[in-house]
């Protein structure tokens, strides 16, 4: 039976960390840092969310796809992102 890493629960430093490295590190990175859990850092992130505007990430984890196809040399073609036109169930009456 594998047994689960269990983290430690996080402290008003690590909120302090989580605030000022958000933008420039993953929440990967930072759960590894700080030795908690992903987790931990998603729900530190949501909870200073609803008190201050925390600014949008400026590193996102690369794409695993395009970084394979970047090395292999094998040019990428260009995806035209179109509106979905789905309907489900019945079409509304307009009067």
């Amino acid at each position: 039976m594998v047994q689960r890493k269990r983290s430690r629960p996080y402290t008003a430093d690590d909120v302090a960390f989580v605030h000022e490295n958000y933008a420039q590190m993953t929440a990967s990175e930072i759960a590894e840092h700080l030795g908690i859990s992903k987790f931990q850092v998603s729900k530190i992130v949501s909870e200073l969310r609803k008190y201050i505007d925390l600014p949008k990430k400026t590193v996102r984890r690369p794409n695993p796809i395009l970084v394979y196809l970047e090395e292999k040399g094998i040019p990428i073609k260009k995806v035209i992102k179109t509106k979905a036109t789905t309907s489900r169930g019945k079409k509304k009456k307009t009067s």
